[in-house]
């Protein structure tokens, strides 16, 4: 079972911190480009259905807008909190 999860061994021999580094760089990629990446696609799909007619299509754009705004402060917020806690 090890062999196959060779972080979590070298996390516990050789210190955590390359573990740490791996999933604090997914962590930052996610955020950085992952949910923009969303946002857009959400922004884009609420005005294609407003183009439609959908009535739908303004509460959908509504919680992207939100969730949008939301995602792109993701970063502030994470930073605000860390600062804290004192991390």
């Amino acid at each position: 079972m090890i062999a196959f999860l060779p972080e979590i061994v070298l996390a516990q021999s050789f210190g955590a911190s390359g573990f740490e580094n791996k999933v604090n760089n997914l962590t930052s990629k996610l955020i950085s480009i992952v949910l923009p990446a969303f946002s857009i696609i959400g922004l884009i799909y609420a005005a294609m259905l407003a183009a439609t007619g959908d009535e739908s299509a303004k509460p959908r754009m509504t919680t992207i807008l939100v969730t949008s705004i939301i995602g792109c402060l993701a970063p502030l917020i994470i930073r605000w909190i860390q600062s804290i806690m004192g991390v």
